[in-house]
Parts: C-alpha cells; structure tokens; sequence
C-alpha cells in the first residue's frame, strides 16, 4: 500500500492534519511516533486561553480546525498533540550531520486552570504513581533528539513531518520583507512618547512601529542574510542524506506530511517550489507514496508545486 503524502503551506497546520490522519485511518488515535525532520524543534508551549479539557475529548474536525488556526502558532502545534495523546514519542530530527540520539522521559499537563499546557522533565519520585494511572493529570512522552546514525526502530506507527527548510536553512527569511500590521496615529504616538512602554521594552531588533506617507505601521522583523542562500547541490546533499538514513534504517512511515513554510519565509522564495518538487521526486524513488488531497481525501494534491 502506498504511503499517502500531504502538503500544507506553514508548520501549525500539522495539528489539524493529525487529527485528519486519524480521522481517515492512517493511524490510531493514541500511542504514535512524530519524526518532526525540521531546522527549528517547535517544541514551545504557547498561550492559548483555551479549555483544554475539549482535546481530551472526541472533537469534529471542524472543531480541531477552529483551534489551529486561532489559537497555534508556528512553533507550538506540537505540545497538544502530545496532550491529546497523538504522541508518546516526539523525536526532533533538525541536525543535517549525524549526532547522537539523546533521549528524556518528558510531560505534558494543563496548566493556568486548564487554559494552557506546560511541559517538563519526568522526574521518578515525583511523577511515577502518576505513570498509567487512569486520572492522571500528566501526559508521558519519550523525547529524542538527533539522528542520522543507528536507532532503533519505533514499535509505533511514524508519523513523518518534513519541513522543507531543513534543506535551505542557511537563509531563512531573505525573500521577506517585515510583516507589518497598520495602526492609528495615536497608538504611533503612545508608542513614540511612553519609553516604558510594553512593546518598546521588546527587543528592538524585532518590533518597531514606522510611518510611511502619513500611514503608521507596527512592523516585526526578523535578522536575515540575503547572500547566503545554500547552492541547490548542498541542498539535493541534504535531502540524499536524509532519505538514505530513512531507508537504511527501514523506516516506513504510516503517513507523511510535508510543510512548504514559504508564507513564514523559512524556505526562501527564490528556491520554492524547486525544493518542493525535488524532494517529492527523491522520496518517490526510494518510497511508495501518494501525493494526496486534503480536500477530496485521494489524488493528486491540487497545490502542490505551484
């Protein structure tokens, strides 16, 4: 049977497709293994002034598709799938070199009154009776770090989440101009006149607020080198280095899911959807996959490589 494969534009749209994966019967609602192949770990817990409490609960997809888009962010998808029980194990593979797997025992608990998650080091004495307890308030989940050498292979269905910056990282962000968001003139002014206030104690390399022909703007940006752009022969190395660690090892994902990150910047402009399409050629060389449609479930995926 092939291995179906998604495409999704920026990273937090992988909570969602989980649940779609499961939804379709790609794998088991509980007990899986993440492969979060990525140049950034998303391992962050976000502010979500949510009810947790609703996760741990049969949902709609519909329901599941409100709370990615309102709530997750592009670094903090990962920590409710642990929550939900997507998870037991989250292995961050984001070294392009072979490393030494590293591996923790970790939680995950709501926290704030059950309006956000926190997550933390399993520590024996403290967490142990809490371990396969039916009320327990904890989520237990093995974290790993590294790769490329000898693993041993995960008895649970992989999932495996690519982030197509992993192979063009050098240059994350160059084909971006700030992001900027318009404001009035008198939210310019209080920002220009309070030094103590909130956003001016910010780091300044990343929030400024400008005018611009009699418009005011509160712009984020983000440090980049235009001129470091990797060569497309680094980047097809880094892919070859991947894949044949993935075959080497036997690893068969049940799915995969793919993330372009090209309205976020991380995979420049200059190299989507070169990068894209390469990848997907590589991985249909060495696997049997199908590139699918979120939309109708089967088929080519209607975006993919635009």
């Amino acid at each position: 049977m092939a291995i179906p494969v998604y495409i999704m534009e920026e990273h937090h749209e992988a909570f969602y497709y989980w649940n779609f994966f499961i939804k379709k019967g790609y794998i088991p609602k509980n007990g899986n293994y993440l492969l979060h192949v990525d140049h950034h770990d998303d391992m962050e817990c976000g502010g979500y002034e949510y009810d947790f409490s609703r996760l741990l609960e049969e949902q709609d997809l519909d329901s599941i598709k409100e709370f990615t888009y309102s709530k997750l962010g592009i670094a903090d998808f990962i920590i409710p799938a642990v929550y939900q029980g997507i998870f037991t194990d989250v292995h961050i593979l984001k070294n392009l070199l072979p490393r030494r797997i590293e591996e923790k025992r970790r939680f995950v608990r709501a926290a704030y009154s059950g309006t956000g998650l926190e997550t933390g080091s399993m520590i024996p004495f403290i967490h142990g009776s809490y371990v396969g307890a039916p009320d327990s308030p904890y989520r237990f989940y093995r974290w790993r770090n590294g790769g490329l050498g000898e693993m041993d292979l995960p008895d649970e269905p992989l999932v495996l989440d690519v982030d197509l910056d992993y192979f063009a990282w050098d240059d994350s962000l160059s084909g971006v101009p700030p992001k900027r968001m318009e404001i009035t003139r008198e939210a310019y002014r209080e920002y220009r006149e309070n030094p103590y206030h909130p956003f001016r104690i910010l780091p300044r390399l990343l929030l400024e607020m400008v005018e611009e022909d009699g418009r005011y703007y509160m712009e984020y940006r983000e440090k980049f080198q235009p001129d470091k752009l990797p060569e497309k022969e680094r980047m097809i190395k880094r892919m070859d280095r991947l894949l044949g660690w993935l075959t080497d090892r036997n690893i068969r994902p049940a799915v995969i899911d793919i993330c372009r990150s090209r309205y976020s910047g991380y995979l420049p402009s200059k190299v989507f959807p070169w990068v894209e399409e390469t990848f997907l050629q590589k991985l249909e060389a060495c696997m049997d996959i199908e590139r699918m449609d979120i939309n109708s479930g089967n088929g080519k995926a209607a975006n993919a490589a635009e």
